[in-house]
């Protein structure tokens, strides 16, 4: 008992050391843990730990914060301690749905250090208690590209994280008009005082005529974005972009992977546009709201060769998106979710599970693909890099 206290506590040195210096934390961990092969075996020793943090618990697997090959998923083993041991590894399934044997995926909370080459990820946390999408890219060389950006009541947020690299945003991404996504657009674009500027926004959009058919109460959201477009130079804006077209910028090559799948069933969430940025060896893809019917047209529509990636956003913020059949395809070893902790927890005010979303299903979609890495809005700004 003494001696799994004493590696216990080890365990817990390095998940603290992993939060406050992750730069520092291979040579943690080298010094800390030095735990002989045959303990880990035996399962003295977590090769991933869960940690309460605000009252939820966060898996952090032994190696995120320097991935390389990972292994699979992380599944918990009974244990009445505050501390569990997890074990990670894919696991065939025999359920007859996606997930359904599956306990749900937990997210990490902490950075992931040592992936993308010299390029950086950032997907800036909600600012209220709202869902929300603002990832943030830097190059090679440090320029600046947003995709979505969030809602309104993130716009102070965002100002904050871009004046901090320069203020200058040379490409900024749009996957669907919704608040949740270009509120913070909007409010940048109505304050020039803000010290904000911007080179190209790229974009794709139905006539407006089609959101008054099918959302209609969003329609002025639009008419309201393409107001504020005007305050900009026309050279800025590229409304017209196409599947295929790549934008380069720096090392990063950007390539537009649909055009707007006008469905008139969850019609603006299906017309996303779906991005696939490169970067140093490393796809990630951004799928914004994308519901189940574009899903499978995305998939239809390209080969699974350019569809494969490395991260991916989980669409419409991990529920109620593309289908499992997108996910299994897309064969991720990062996940970036865009949800809060009630719609994480599928919370609804009365505990976890009591809601009517569907974040809890994709999470154990997840489990089953062996997904190992989670990153979410929840736990703060989360970082690749």
């Amino acid at each position: 008992m003494k001696r799994r206290g004493l590696l216990m506590k080890k365990a817990c040195m390095l998940a603290l050391c992993s939060m406050l210096l992750p730069h520092a934390y291979e040579t943690a961990r080298q010094r800390l843990i030095g735990w002989p092969q045959q303990e880990v075996e035996e399962g003295l020793i977590p090769e991933g730990l869960i940690l309460k943090k605000q009252g939820l618990e966060t898996a952090v697997d032994a190696d995120a914060m320097m991935v390389g090959e990972t292994s699979g998923t992380a599944t918990s083993q009974p244990d009445n301690s505050s501390t569990r041991v997890i074990r990670t590894g894919r696991q065939a399934s025999n359920a007859e749905g996606p997930g359904r044997e599956y306990e749900p995926v937990m997210s990490m909370g902490i950075p992931i250090i040592g992936y993308l080459g010299g390029s950086k990820l950032t997907l800036l946390a909600n600012q209220t208690n709202t869902q929300m999408l603002s990832v943030l890219v830097e190059t090679n060389q440090g320029h600046m590209i947003m995709i979505d950006g969030g809602t309104e009541g993130d716009s102070a947020h965002l100002v904050e994280s871009l004046l901090a690299r320069g203020g200058h945003v040379d490409t900024w991404l749009i996957t669907h008009p919704h608040s949740d996504h270009v509120g913070a657009l909007m409010d940048i674009l109505k304050h020039p005082e803000y010290g904000i500027t911007i080179g190209n926004i790229y974009y794709s959009f139905a006539y407006p005529s089609w959101y008054q058919e099918n959302e209609a109460y969003r329609a002025d959201l639009v008419l309201d974005l393409l107001a504020a477009f005007q305050t900009l130079p026309a050279q800025t804006l590229h409304g017209d972009i196409f599947k295929g077209q790549e934008i380069m910028v720096d090392n990063v090559k950007i390539t537009v992977m649909n055009q707007p799948y006008l469905y008139t069933h969850n019609a603006i969430n299906n017309s996303s546009v779906v991005y696939l940025l490169e970067m140093n060896g490393k796809k990630a893809i951004f799928l914004g709201d994308m519901g189940e019917e574009a899903g499978k047209q995305l998939i239809a529509d390209n080969p699974p060769e350019k569809l494969k990636c490395d991260i991916v956003q989980m669409a419409h913020h991990g529920q109620d998106g593309v289908g499992f059949e997108v996910y299994r395809i897309l064969q991720p070893e990062i996940c970036l979710w865009g949800a809060p902790s009630w719609l994480w927890n599928n919370d609804s005010g009365s505990g976890m599970g009591s809601g009517n979303w569907k974040t809890i299903e994709t999470r154990k979609w997840m489990a089953q693909l062996g997904v190992p890495y989670h990153l979410c809005i929840k736990d703060g700004d989360q970082i690749i890099q």
